[in-house]
């Protein structure tokens, strides 16, 4: 009887692992702003994998369509701040996805009011306080992406390789740090497809 819960448990596992990549559409419900992401699985199947191993956080890729801007890259589920550079191997290409690569929408949100630090010490130290702010925000993101031409050369390279395409977080030590791999095929092209992205 172990055997055979263990057998159906393995089962359900590799079932969830091995879905194909999905098209999701979301929305804001304050800013009515629309987006529509491509990812492996879904939401349930990426949750129940990482209950069912026992793993907290894992690291996986996705696109998608942001109001009209197309974004690639990778992002932690649960959103838990990448904490280094993201490489991502397809064939011979190599591409490097840096904390100034972060869309600034993705980045944790920090209140300033520089107004009282202007007037004492000029407008050069506020746009300097401003920009360090920025670099803080995009490195203490659960996301990594590439944008606009960028983003769409990297997606064309995946959907042009038929073999796995790995990728890894270069963390400052072992515990940020992380690899990843999958492969897509002709259903991550329908997915990026169903989300407006056109290669």
């Amino acid at each position: 009887m172990k055997i055979v819960l263990s057998a159906l448990f393995c089962c359900l596992l590799a079932a969830c692992v091995s879905s194909g990549w999905n098209a999701t559409q979301h929305r804001d419900e304050f800013t009515d702003a629309k987006m529509c992401r491509v990812e492996r699985g879904t939401q349930a199947e990426r949750d129940f994998a990482r209950g069912f191993t026992g793993i907290y956080f894992s690291q996986h890729f996705y696109a998608e369509n942001n109001n009209g801007q197309i974004r690639a890259g990778v992002r932690t589920e649960p959103p838990i701040p990448i904490g280094g550079d993201v490489q991502i191997k397809v064939g011979p290409n190599l591409y490097t996805l840096t904390s100034q690569d972060v869309p600034i929408d993705v980045a944790p949100a920090v209140p300033m009011n520089n107004a009282a630090a202007e007037n004492a010490m000029g407008p050069e130290y506020t746009q300097a306080m401003e920009a360090i702010t920025q670099n803080i925000q995009q490195q203490a993101s659960p996301y990594r992406a590439l944008t606009g031409e960028k983003a769409l050369a990297l997606l064309r390279d995946i959907a042009s390789t038929g073999g796995e395409i790995k990728f890894r977080i270069i963390g400052v030590n072992m515990a940020t740090s992380g690899t990843g791999s999958f492969t897509a095929g002709e259903d991550f092209v329908s997915a990026l497809r169903a989300c407006g992205i056109n290669l």
